[in-house]
């Protein structure tokens, strides 16, 4: 893997070659989120994510491009019944069309054009993908988090009951045994 803490590619090289080139800018690396990008999309990370990336002509107009590539790491969840923070690895993958459309310094920015597709359009040849990665490894979380299969949660009071499996919240009602519907068996519904 690349040393790299950034997702920008370069495409500079591949806006000068002609439509119909079999010309690509691939590239990977690692992706350290500014805090300002985790907060947007509310993620926690264990560390950095691995990103790979493509960009190629789709052979149509000069202007029109694909890019394929993926991004996994691992996001940190809260478990969903004791709320301890869980590693959870993710893998996403992304497939979009691209366009050129030249501005200086105009970010990334995911547009619908005619026909309702969602084309990721730029409009300077240096490309910061981040925004984009994080975005899709975001809409690539679970909903929720398990940090084992047989969570105890939590008591009424907030005790972790996987730390302390002994613990009854105060006032908590005693189990004695049996269902507690037991006591509507003999429960007549008939008038």
């Amino acid at each position: 893997m690349v040393a790299r803490r950034d997702a920008t590619l370069h495409l500079t090289a591949l806006l000068r070659q002609a439509p119909g080139s079999d010309d690509e800018v691939a590239d990977e690396g690692l992706l350290d989120p500014s805090p300002e990008l985790l907060e947007a999309d509310g993620l926690r990370l264990t560390g950095p994510l691995a990103w790979s990336l493509t960009v190629r002509r789709t052979g149509g107009d000069a202007d029109d491009f694909l890019v394929e590539g993926e991004v996994e790491g691992e996001a940190v969840l809260e478990c969903r019944r004791c709320l301890v923070d869980v590693a959870v690895p993710v893998h996403a993958e992304l497939f979009y069309p691209m366009a050129h459309r030249p501005a200086a310094g105009a970010p990334l920015e995911l547009a619908e054009e005619a026909g309702d597709d969602d084309v990721l359009v730029f409009g300077d040849p240096v490309v910061d993908f981040a925004p984009l990665l994080l975005q899709v490894f975001a809409i690539d979380l679970p909903l929720t988090a398990l940090c084992r299969e047989d969570c105890k949660g939590l008591s009424l009071d907030g005790v972790n009951l996987n730390e302390h499996p002994e613990h009854v919240a105060a006032g908590a009602p005693k189990a004695e045994g049996g269902s507690p519907f037991a006591k509507l068996k003999d429960l007549d519904l008939q008038d």
